[in-house]
């Protein structure tokens, strides 16, 4: 069969072919989303930093670094949203993710200074810049915190941190040392004030080998440098280092006798003490609390003063006045100064301090019936500082249990000076009481008869000098010695071997005859006083004695 030439004749659907013009947009494309890839990759992570201040930072020239090498640069800076900082937009170099974990610091550094000296001067010609100090914890971050100041210690230094808390009003600041027997063993990291408390936070790092000394028992207490103290027990003055006196700082120990105990752990709190005597006088945790009543001035009786019964310290005033609204002080016949002190059972007191609260709130009582008593007494003349003393008095008034709401009274007397003030007054009256002029009178009249017998005296005196003064007293001496020398040459002519003395010999032999002639004459008429005139009797005829 054969076709008509004049019918059409119909085909298939014609293909179209992709046109080779299109590969060139299509390589371009994927080009750039190849450089788009290598550009991302190539710029590392972007993080963002919240600021107090922007002081310093500028958009594209302020740089990150880590020990001096730019790892970033800020790219812009804009205020926070509730206007309270600032936030910094930071461009990361590649490779810098490992740098970004949630212990990561950031801090700026700039000229400062502070006590620990002067730094960042290198950057008054460069600008500031970002510090970043790296951590070492494995949770990545991307936003951070940039620190006021810098860090005082690194974060990959070995040692602990703790914190202090502190009542007092302390000026410690950041980077302040921690000191210990003169040796800088750390520094305070950080410091604030909790409003809720009211009371001031100190985190410090102790590094190694230092924090071994950290223990559940050790202390903290303020380093002045210089510590002044002036109390009842006299003058005592420490002081430290050179850098102590400059910027202060923190000490730390353990009590006299205190064992020390466990390792503190990492975060743990301590209490900072003002002084050390005040962190030794906290250890004393047990008390057993009286009120005395003062009939004394508490003038220089201040918190802290020694309780002492024969000098050995055994409890401690707490409060002076201490008045409370359940005192009951119009009962009192006369108003007493109420002081509340504390017996401290802790303190070495031979077998005292094995005593509970019990044994020693009735052994007190059977002292109180004994004659103990409380009196306060003079610790120091120079500071006028006082103390209170317990002692037994023999004389003592009858013991009378009393309260004041819920504390026991502890029974005082009047303390010596008190005494000896009352005695002086007694004295001063019964003087005033003295007519005293009669005794004037009469001290008058003495007086007088003293000046006229002085005046007697001077007039004696007067006359005895004219007198020595004459010629014929000055010649005197001559005249004895003239006569002493003549008797003695008259004593010598008396002499054994002198004529004088031979004519006076003779002599004494004649007379010594003539009385031996006289002799029996004196006898004579001693026996018969008339033989001068009747002459001496005759004797009659002697008659024998008769033969036996």
């Amino acid at each position: 069969m054969t076709q008509d030439p004049n019918t059409a004749v119909t085909h298939g659907p014609r293909r179209r072919r992709i046109s080779p013009v299109w590969f060139i947009p299509l390589g371009a494309a994927l080009i750039g989303l190849w450089l788009i890839y290598q550009n991302v990759m190539s710029r590392g992570p972007e993080i963002t930093l919240a600021l107090d201040t922007a002081d310093g930072l500028e958009a594209g020239k302020t740089l990150v670094k880590v020990r001096s090498v730019e790892v970033g640069h800020l790219e812009s800076v804009r205020l926070a949203d509730d206007y309270e900082g600032a936030v910094a937009t930071v461009q990361m170099n590649p490779d810098t993710s490992e740098l970004l974990v949630s212990d990561s610091r950031f801090w700026v550094v700039k000229p400062r200074v502070g006590r620990q000296g002067i730094s960042g001067l290198g950057t008054i010609l460069s600008g500031a810049y970002i510090q970043l100090e790296p951590g070492n914890a494995d949770k990545h971050r991307r936003e951070f915190k940039v620190q006021d100041t810098p860090p005082a210690t690194s974060s990959s230094e070995p040692g602990i941190a703790v914190q202090l808390t502190s009542d007092g009003d302390n000026s410690l600041a950041v980077g302040d040392p921690i000191i210990y027997q003169g040796q800088t063993v750390g520094q305070i990291e950080d410091s604030k004030f909790v409003v809720e408390d009211e009371h001031m936070q100190y985190r410090v790092f102790v590094r190694e080998p230092y924090a071994q000394l950290i223990t559940q028992t050790t202390q903290f207490w303020l380093r002045s440098g210089i510590d002044f103290h002036l109390g009842s027990d006299g003058v005592d003055v420490h002081t430290g280092s050179l850098q102590s006196i400059l910027a202060g700082g923190v000490t730390f120990g353990r009590a006299d006798g205190v064992e020390p105990g466990k390792p503190a752990t990492a975060g743990q709190a301590f209490k900072l003490y003002a002084t050390r005597s005040a962190a030794n006088q906290d250890r004393f945790d047990e008390k057993i609390r009286y009120v005395i009543l003062l009939d004394d001035s508490v003038r220089g009786l201040s918190p802290g003063a020694p309780v002492e019964y024969r000098g050995l310290r055994i409890g401690t005033v707490e409060q002076v006045p201490f008045f409370r609204d359940d005192f009951n002080l119009q009962r009192l016949s006369d108003f007493k100064i109420p002081v509340l002190i504390s017996i401290e059972p802790q303190r070495p007191a031979n077998s005292w301090a094995d005593w509970s609260d019990a044994e020693w709130r009735a052994n007190n009582k059977r002292f109180f019936a004994n004659g103990l008593r409380a009196t306060i007494k003079s610790g120091n003349l120079l500071t006028g500082a006082t103390f209170i003393n317990l002692q037994f008095e023999s004389n003592a008034d009858d013991y009378k249990p009393m309260t004041l709401g819920e504390y026991e009274v502890f029974p005082s007397v009047p303390s010596s000076i008190t005494s000896i003030q009352s005695q002086l007054s007694d004295l001063m009256d019964k003087l005033n009481a003295i007519d005293v002029r009669p005794i004037a009178n009469d001290l008058k009249h003495t007086l007088e008869t003293s000046n006229a017998t002085l005046d007697e005296l001077h007039r004696a005196t007067r006359n005895i000098n004219q007198l020595l003064e004459a010629q014929d007293t000055r010649e005197l001496p001559g005249t004895l010695r003239a006569t002493l020398a003549e008797l003695q040459d008259t004593l010598d002519g008396f002499q054994q071997g002198a004529p004088a003395y031979g004519e006076f010999s003779r002599s004494l032999d004649r007379l010594n005859r003539v009385l031996d002639d006289v002799a029996p004459l004196a006898r004579t008429l001693h026996d018969r006083p008339n033989a001068l005139i009747f002459g001496r009797p005759e004797d009659g005829d002697p008659i024998p004695k008769a033969a036996r």
